[in-house]
């Protein structure tokens, strides 16, 4: 940890971002406005496979359920 309490953690600003292109893709989507696709989940969508496999790493298990809640985890440990 590089800061051991919030009085010395500095928030991240808009300079600290590095730059960035944008380059868009020559597609056309029915649903979306003007042939557009939707973009805003891709973030979030390989998180939930990211835990399962750390968690396959750790205990030799796969989860398949979803939330990996704790008491999931436990009862499933349990022989």
């Amino acid at each position: 940890m590089v800061n051991p309490s919030l009085r010395n953690y500095r928030i991240p600003a808009f300079a600290d971002v590095p730059a960035s292109v944008v380059l868009f893709a020559d597609t056309f989507d029915k649903i979306g406005p003007l042939g557009a696709k939707s973009q805003g989940e891709c973030a979030i969508n390989p998180v939930a496979p990211a835990i399962a496999n750390a968690l396959r790493d750790a205990t030799g298990i796969r989860f398949t359920d979803l939330p990996f809640t704790p008491d999931r985890i436990y009862h499933k440990l349990l022989p």
